[in-house]
Formats: structure tokens, C-alpha cells, sequence
């Protein structure tokens, strides 16, 4: 699946609520595979038309309804280009620095970026206004977005770098992402060896 979460604008995801949990493991020079879930709120997922875009099967997407939540399980492998790309309609409006990238530097090390500071940037509406900065923070509560990156050895990253040393993580939940401007998360950015 490409993973369209990383070229989403903080704003969106968090009008529509979603939590994710995403894995990007490094394969080779030029193969990732990318897993996890993204879900949001049935209510949300129906008022925005249903969009099967939300969770392409062609892409390794499998979506799942219930009364209370619509879930995109995915599990694609590919190119980097092909994992960290988004769907057109989704790329029109969003500045090219935004955009999550995964890089490789040469011999068997790779560089994975995404933006996540400029993210947050794009809140500015949403926290300009107290009753809808309330109104968030209540249908975000509970919720989390978690990312990891994946590889033979992590050689540093600006997240947190598990014990065996290969995987880098970062869990945003609803406090994380309303913290002061001067507390929030940068970009998470990790560069390891496959």
C-alpha cells in the first residue's frame, strides 16, 4: 500500500480522527515494505462518502466495517517511490516538503524522513479556536498515531531506538500533537542500515 498517511496534512487527520499504526522495514537499495492499520470513526468514514480510496485493495488494503469504526488493514511491498507516494488527488495540494521520503546514501545505509514538524504547522486553524481545539481534543482521547521504521541496525534517528537496535518509533497521541510549539515532535528521521 503507498503509504498515504505520511503525505496527509496534520489538519486532515485529525479532522477525521484517524489513529494509525504503521511499519516501514527497509529490504533493500530500492524495496521497503510497508504494514499496519489506519481507522477512523465510522460516522466520519460515512460522512466523507465512503471513499474506497481510504483503503485501496490494489495497493495491499483490506477494509473492515463495524457499527462504530471503518479500519484499513495494509501490507505492501515495493519501490521506495511506490511505498512513499500518494494517490494524486491527495498530492495536488500539498507542498513538496511535506512529503515523507525515503532515501538510500550508498553501500547498504538508507535515510527514511518524514516531516512531521511541518505537519503540525498546518494546525494553526484548529488551534486558533478554543471550541474547536476543545472539540478535538474530546474525539481524539484514547487515540494514537504510532510510525516505526525497520531495518537491520538503526544507526540514529530523532525517535526512539528500541533495545536489539532495529527499530526506530514515534507515538503521537492527542496531548503530543496540542503540545506548545516550542514541546512538539520535529521530523522523525532515521537513517539505519539494511
Amino acid at each position: 500500500m503507498r503509504a498515504v498517511f505520511l503525505a496527509i496534512p496534520a489538519a486532515v487527520v485529525l479532522s477525521a480522527c484517524v489513529e494509525a499504526d504503521m511499519t516501514i522495514e527497509i529490504l533493500g537499495e530500492d524495496q521497503a515494505r510497508v504494514t499496519g492499520f489506519m481507522q477512523m470513526q465510522r460516522m466520519m468514514f460515512d460522512m466523507s462518502g465512503g471513499d474506497e480510496s481510504f483503503c485501496p485493495a490494489e495497493d495491499g488494503g483490506t477494509l473492515t466495517l463495524t457499527e462504530t469504526h471503518a479500519r484499513c488493514d495494509f501490507d505492501h511491498t515495493g519501490s521506495f517511490d511506490e511505498i512513499m507516494s500518494a494517490d494524486a488527488d491527495a498530492d495536488e495540494d500539498m507542498p513538496a516538503d511535506l512529503h515523507g521520503t525515503i532515501t538510500h546514501l550508498g553501500g547498504d545505509r538508507v535515510r527514511v524522513l518524514m516531516p512531521l514538524g511541518g505537519m503540525f504547522e498546518e494546525m494553526g486553524d484548529v488551534e486558533d479556536d478554543p471550541q474547536m481545539l476543545a472539540m478535538v481534543q474530546q474525539m481524539m482521547a484514547g487515540m494514537s498515531i504510532t510510525m516505526q521504521v525497520k531495518g537491520r541496525q538503526i544507526e540514529e534517528s530523532t525517535g526512539t531506538i528500541s533495545a536489539d537496535g532495529t527499530r526506530a518509533y514515534i507515538t503521537m497521541d492527542v496531548d503530543t500533537i496540542f503540545a506548545p510549539a516550542d514541546q512538539r515532535i520535529g521530523d522523525f528521521d532515521t537513517i539505519l542500515r539494511y
